[in-house]
């Protein structure tokens, strides 16, 4: 579902027009950043998470590679995404030879790398390739991953830094990458010198876009069978409207706009079914035919339609036994076990399949109790014994529970058990039918047959295989083919017009006479009715070219997880280029209206080497009635080709042509020879073979209509390409040195030795970093400076740079208060609280810098409670090093025993409906209305706030009314403003479209500084927050070190986290809100925007408000 084609010439030409049109064609800045994914080698879901790849370096290098070599060397893709999968053992995210010395270090990528949603948590949850968090966060960023989509990096970076698993380096560079390409955006500079700045967000549903549209969709069609029609000695199609009155439209994707898995939303009027276009296709024509529409069929799932997680035996003596079902003794072929979401479970189940169960006591056997999880459709499971063809002891039929899923639900059935009077240790059978409905009524078949042509819109949806679950099967899903075969058995014109993420198994239908039209595309986009109406009708000539081979059966292929192509004795290979058996449609593969014919076969060089570029031209006339297009594709067939492994052929090109009725084109299609190369294992590089190799020239793979030959004679002289310089060290002190290492490349894709080239080195600015001939490099004041390495190596110069940063010394020398230094000054700590008598005079705060160079800049406190600045600057650079001094008198607890608010208490935007002392004596109550105090919301209501600027610790006890609902929260604040605080809270926990059941809650420490929010540690509850279950919060803070606890019984309390927040003016206090969808919640996992809350209010009691004070003693230290 996630690939444009089988072939990686393919893949690579469509590709590259997505990453042109993203990128955009300015010079400096980009549009988008495309991103290629999923690298590489990531084509089950089923382990998507905990699989393993096991690719030879050709299938790796040819196949898997090569489309993200072309795109990265060719039109300088900026981003890859890792993928979750291990290739040879070891996990993409974790490997330094796929990320690091393949894609920059040999196609020389010039951007970032993130990996895959959760790819970096895989590394050791899923493989178990390490330990931990920590080692897995170490392992991405030496290989090269720069962004986690997840939370390892952000939990675990620093302790993999103390831990030395990593350096600075390793966490500047990826900063480096990311910020780059940020750069290149225009995310930095003013939008009058952006170019893409000016693009108006209403260019998404620009009128010119949806034409294009309907173009594309018009293009894409596949013609698959076109033939005569007995009663009308005509072809099936197009449809001719003399010759029709009724037309009988069925099948479940007719009245269905099918996008596939994150396509966005269509406004409805654009959102064309089949159906719908066919009525206006008619309408706008003025065509005397009535449509007859019936629905008939389902897509429901051939595979997985439910599953046995495990069984429980019961006697009628009470007695009972469970057994794992994922610990079978045997299983039909294709049924595996694996692990999904964390647990164990069968994949693969089609109907019939069957697992078996070996020497179950059957004596005084009552009946099984079946845990199952269950999709949308169910289905009908038997238990049989001695063999999946015996006897049956037990039949269910399983039907799909309330709410289900595609992913399904956890069902637990009891079923009574006939034992037949079989006795003691059997085999037990457990057979999987897939569930049976009628797929059209008798009344619709009977004008079914009536009409002049019935046409069946079938294919496949999210159902039939997504992310996170395969189609084990290659049939249409549901009862489709059951419906095909029953609407063709009344009716000897049937049209077929199949919507699918890929082939199907055809071949019934290819060989059915009644149906004599075939039409295939994949998910054809919003104008998908509207532009198949124009096919069947002949206002478009189909011209598609099928992507894939049309395998006749899923038996026909290898294992599901085997990765590797070729063919061996006990498997035939994949793809045409290894595939040579009968198929139903072959690769490149599709019929027209019209009829085409090629001659003229030429080439315009007859000796070749590897570094020409050649033209393959052919005239091709349209000898038919109607004008049309034709894709002329061009293989290529080397002196080797079916022998030692090498393909059968490979398409090195093509060109697609529009040709009036009787006219002909000459057709001229280039081909770079530096694309004609192999994998040389014996030497690890490109190869090109010696001898004659032969071009052919045809309307597919199979259907080849000419062929020209040249003879590859020049040798392959291996040039410099790539050069990567890089530093141990990017970010120095004056006087500090780091060293350049340097790697190369050579075109054929191998490395060169360092002390085989000549190396020249230069910097940008000496007077900020120097370098010497070895590549030492020196700093000496603060400043931005880039470091050049020239390579030359037989005569060829490659080149690269690398930035250094020098940061000034903006060290304190001493900061005093009062004339006094401060006795606990560490300057690692940027912030000091002290804690003030009730007449202590305004503090006078002095400092000086350890630099001479360096300015000192002090903001003094006008008042207590307030806040000093101290900034030690570097006027060249324009950076600063600041430190908070804290100034205020202690805090006031609270236990809300009164009926009104102590004087040291304040509310924000107060709404004193939602507040109160009566609704719970002894507590203070507050119903949770709209808003938060989040990223750009800064609304909420009821914050209740005392001074707290010194150092504390704070604790509360509260209880709910319920559990919260997404987003609402409730708990304790630190908070200078609206855009700066830190929230200690309970939260509902992010909804998904995978949850059930209301949740109890998660606690959450959050710090936002600048608008920018981040949780810096969280935990999901177990049992639900309410009257009888309070939940207590700590939160201490010492400095600017923020540290959470909580705690259910008020005397054991777990750390949640800590986190470092430069706040200043501070007050503390409670918040409790309806809460808003931010940002990080959006990124989470089937992430499910519903804010629905239920019927009652979420009011949150707080018991008390403990507050103890701490910090430097003002008054002593004046003394």
């Amino acid at each position: 579902a996630e690939s444009y084609s089988e072939d990686p010439f393919l893949v690579s030409a469509l590709a590259s027009g997505f990453v042109k049109g993203m990128m955009g064609d300015d010079p400096r800045y980009l549009k988008t950043v495309p991103t290629g994914k999923h690298y590489i080698a990531n084509n089950t879901e089923y382990n998507r998470h905990n699989g393993n790849s096991e690719l030879d370096e050709r299938d790796m290098r040819e196949f898997y590679l090569s489309p993200y070599k072309s795109l990265i060397e060719k039109e300088n893709l900026p981003s890859i995404m890792t993928a979750y999968n291990a290739v040879n053992g070891t996990p993409v995210s974790a490997s330094i030879f796929l990320v690091d010395s393949i894609a920059r270090k040999t196609y020389g990528m010039k951007g970032y790398v993130t990996g895959d949603c959760g790819a970096i948590s895989d590394i050791f949850q899923g493989h178990h390739f390490l330990k931990d968090g920590v080692e897995a966060t170490a392992a991405g960023l030496k290989a090269g991953v720069d962004s986690d989509c997840g939370g390892e990096y952000q939990s675990n970076a620093l302790e993999a830094l103390n831990r030395g698993l990593i350096t600075m380096a390793d966490i500047d560079r990826a900063l480096i990458n990311m910020i780059t390409i940020r750069m290149r955006l225009g995310e930095f500079d003013p939008p009058a010198i952006v170019p893409y700045s000016r693009l108006r967000p209403d260019i998404i549903n620009d009128p010119a876009h949806n034409d294009l549209a309907l173009e594309i969709a018009t293009k894409s069609p596949v013609l698959l069978k076109n033939e005569t029609v007995t009663a009308t000695g005509t072809k099936a199609l197009p449809l001719r409207p003399d010759k029709i009155r009724t037309i009988a439209v069925l099948g479940p994707q007719a009245d269905r706009v099918e996008l596939g898995d994150y396509s966005g939303p269509v406004e409805k009027h654009l959102s064309i079914s089949h159906l719908q276009g066919l009525h206006n296709y008619i309408r706008e024509h003025n065509l005397p035919i009535e449509l007859f529409y019936a629905e008939g069929g389902n897509t429901s799932r051939r595979t997985d339609f439910f599953v046995l997680r495990s069984f429980i035996t019961r006697k009628n003596n009470g007695e009972s036994q469970e057994y794992n079902a994922t610990a079978f003794d045997a299983a039909a072929p294709g049924i595996i076990a694996t692990e999904r979401f964390g647990n164990l479970t069968l994949q693969g189940i089609k109907d019939g399949d069957w697992t078996a169960y070996h020497n179950i006591d059957m004596t005084r056997l009552d009946s099984l109790i079946l845990n199952l999880n269950v999709a949308q459709n169910g289905g009908i499971l038997e238990v049989r014994v001695g063999a999946a063809t015996g006897n049956i002891i037990a039949s269910q039929t399983i039907e799909s529970p309330a709410g289900a899923r595609s992913f399904g639900r956890g069902v637990t059935i009891p079923v009574k058990v006939n034992t037949l009077g079989i006795a003691g240790p059997q085999d037990l059978y457990f057979v999987f039918r897939e569930p049976q409905s009628e797929s059209i009524s008798r009344e619709a078949l009977e004008k079914v047959a009536a009409a002049d042509v019935a046409i069946i819109f079938v294919g496949t949806d999210q159902n039939t295989g997504r992310e996170e679950s395969d189609r084990f099967s290659l049939s249409l899903p549901g009862n489709q083919i059951q419906l095909i075969q029953s609407v063709a058995s009344v009716n000897p014109n049937t049209i077929v017009v199949m919507q699918t993420m890929g082939m199907v198994e055809v071949e019934e239908l290819k060989q059915n006479p009644n149906i004599p039209g075939m039409i295939y595309t994949g998910y054809n986009g919003q104008a998908q009715g509207t532009a198949m109406a124009q096919i069947l009708f002949g206002a478009v000539n189909p011209g598609g070219k099928s992507s894939v081979t049309w395998y006749r059966s899923v038996k026909d292929l290898p294992q599901f997880g085997d990765y590797t192509l070729r063919s061996d004795a006990n498997k035939n290979g994949r793809t045409y280029w290894y595939f040579d058996k009968e198929v139903s449609y072959e690769f490149g593969y599709g019929l027209s209206y019209t009829s085409f014919e090629y001659k003229d076969f030429t080439i315009n060089k007859k000796e070749i080497t590897p570094y020409d570029r050649i033209t393959i031209t052919t005239d091709v006339t349209n000898s038919g009635e109607m004008d049309g297009d034709e894709i002329v594709q061009v293989y290529l067939k080397t002196p080797d080709a079916g022998v030692k492994g090498r393909p059968l052929k490979r398409l090195k090109g093509f060109k697609r042509v529009t040709i009036p009725a009787g006219q002909t084109r000459t057709v001229s299609i280039d081909i770079d020879c530096a694309d004609l190369w192999y994998w040389d294992e014996v030497n690890n590089s490109i190869t090109f073979e010696q001898g004659t190799y032969t071009f052919e020239i045809g309307a597919s793979s199979r259907d080849i209509r000419g062929s020209v030959e040249a003879v590859m004679e020049g040798q392959f002289r291996a040039t410099l390409e790539t050069v990567v310089a890089e530093s141990d060290k990017m970010i120095l002190q004056p006087g500090e040195t780091a060293q350049t290492r340097l790697s190369a490349t050579l075109k054929d894709d191998s490395f060169v030795a360092p002390d085989q080239l000549q190396i020249r080195y230069k910097s940008n600015d000496p007077s900020v970093v120097s370098v010497d001939s070895d590549g030492k490099i020196t700093a000496h004041r603060a400043g931005v400076a880039s470091i050049f390495a020239y390579a030359t190596y037989n005569g060829t110069t490659a080149s690269d740079s690398y930035p250094v940063k020098v940061i000034p010394d903006l060290t304190p020398a001493s900061i005093k208060v009062n004339g006094k230094p401060l006795k606990v000054f560490d300057s690692e700590v940027k912030a000091y609280s002290f804690l003030m008598k009730e007449r202590s005079a305004l503090p006078l705060v002095e400092a000086m810098a350890a630099s001479e160079t360096t300015g000192v800049e002090v903001e003094q406190a006008t008042a207590v409670p307030g806040t000093a600045i101290v900034r030690f600057v570097d006027y060249q650079t324009r950076e600063a090093n600041s430190y908070y001094l804290n100034f205020d008198r202690s805090s006031v607890s609270d236990d809300f025993n009164e009926i009104q608010l102590g004087t040291q208490w304040e509310w924000i935007r107060e709404n004193s409906n939602n507040h109160s002392f009566t609704s719970h004596p002894g507590s203070l109550t507050i119903t949770t209305e709209k808003g938060d105090v989040s990223e750009n919301s800064n609304d909420a209501r009821n914050l209740l706030l005392q001074s707290a600027n010194n150092d504390w610790t704070i604790e509360t006890k509260l209880n709910c009314s319920r559990a919260p609902s997404q987003p609402e929260n409730a708990g304790i604040i630190a908070w200078q403003d609206d855009h700066n605080f830190v929230k200690l809270m309970l939260r509902a926990v992010i909804k998904t479209t995978r949850q059930r059941d209301v949740q109890p809650g998660t606690i959450d420490m959050l710090v936002e500084e600048n608008d920018i929010a981040r949780s810096v540690a969280s935990i999901d509850l177990k049992e639900m927050i309410t009257a009888d279950q309070p939940l207590y919060l700590r939160l201490s803070k010492k400095g600017a070190l923020y540290t959470a606890y909580y705690s259910l019984n008020g005397k054991e309390y777990h750390l949640l986290g800590s986190a470092d927040a430069m706040l200043r003016d501070i007050k503390a206090g409670l918040i409790a809100c309806d809460g808003i969808i931010t940002q990080s919640m959006t990124s989470t996992f089937w992430f499910d925007s519903d804010t629905t809350k239920p019927d009652t209010p979420f009011d949150v009691s707080f018991d008390y408000f403990n507050i103890r004070n701490e910090g430097i003693a003002y008054d002593r230290m004046k003394k």
